[in-house]
């Protein structure tokens, strides 16, 4: 009797196991226990800890999971939702009012995961990157980065709705096989786009080079590996002179010297800077003139979202 006790314990400790270890498989971006910290990287005050700006207040926007600082308007910031959703980027301000909706002509949210803005083709036009790069399982046959100019804010009647035209799609493949990336950059010095892994125990850069193709598969070269995992949210500074890229745990941030590439920026020890823990913080960027920098999380149940700034000492 004790016996067949014992084995229907067992029988539903192993249901239990197996229930518990699907649906963490299923969750997509549940934030790993632990972030090693290598004991050489410093904690740096070059920075202040966060201040609060305000909560996000678009009703559409409930999953966060990109940032970027407008170049036409210092009080702008571009972000979006998660995967699955509309091709959309909302505006607002950097306390957080609803600004706008603005949909991208032609593209798809399969997995959007970050957003930059930066140089591109035409040197008159600042450009708004939008990275449907996530990859959960590493099965798609290939990524999209979406290129549209972005517009003058300056002009519009804000807040607004717009159709985006002129959306570009740079189709590509990492050069050593499919991987979940969630970071996004664009260099400002040489309009070359980068994009780093998450999921490996020491994740990789890669570089698509400009100019990027819009017309054929381009290929995102692995560049090199970097001594941490689980980046979720990357950005360079609008001088390019410096680079920050976060996980769930803690922000990291390098100097770029001049002539130096990024590749060569990243393979110094960083410095890791002041981090108000978020619920899922997948998303950075410097303020238009990198007197700081602001995180937003992905929404934690029917709690508002803050807008944290992070000002520079």
């Amino acid at each position: 009797m004790r016996v067949r006790t014992i084995m229907r314990t067992l029988k539903s400790l192993f249901i239990l196991f197996t229930i518990m270890s699907f649906v963490s498989a299923g969750c997509k971006d549940a934030p790993a226990e632990v972030d090693p910290i290598d004991s050489t990287i410093q904690q740096s005050n070059l920075f202040a800890a966060a201040q609060s700006m305000g909560d996000l207040q678009s009703p559409d926007l409930n999953e966060a999971s990109g940032a970027a600082a407008s170049r036409s308007n210092n009080i702008y910031l571009w972000t979006h939702n998660d995967s699955g959703g509309d091709p959309t980027l909302f505006l607002t301000t950097t306390i957080g009012a609803d600004s706008g909706r603005f949909v991208l002509s032609g593209a798809q949210n399969i997995d959007w995961e970050d957003i930059a803005v930066g140089p591109g083709p035409d040197a008159a036009l600042q450009y708004i990157y939008v990275g449907d790069i996530g990859d959960n399982r590493a099965v798609r046959s290939s990524l999209t980065i979406y290129r549209v100019p972005e517009p003058d804010l300056n002009v519009l009647d804000i807040p607004t709705t717009q159709n985006l035209a002129n959306v570009e799609a740079i189709n590509f493949v990492y050069s050593n096989g499919a991987r979940d990336a969630e970071t996004l950059m664009v260099d400002p010095l040489t309009n070359d786009i980068y994009v780093v892994s998450k999921r490996e125990a020491q994740v990789g850069l890669y570089v698509l080079p400009f100019p990027q193709s819009t017309t054929e598969m381009d290929t995102a070269r692995f560049l090199a590996n970097l001594p941490f995992t689980n980046f979720t949210a990357g950005d360079i500074s609008a001088d390019g002179a410096e680079i920050l890229i976060k996980n769930y745990f803690n922000i990291y941030y390098w100097p770029r010297s001049t002539g130096q590439t990024v590749q060569q920026a990243l393979a110094a020890t960083p410095q890791r800077l002041a981090y108000t823990t978020e619920p899922q913080g997948e998303a950075i960027c410097f303020s238009l003139n990198a007197n700081g920098f602001y995180t937003l999380s992905e929404m934690d149940s029917s709690d508002p979202v803050p807008v944290l700034f992070y000002r520079r000492n």
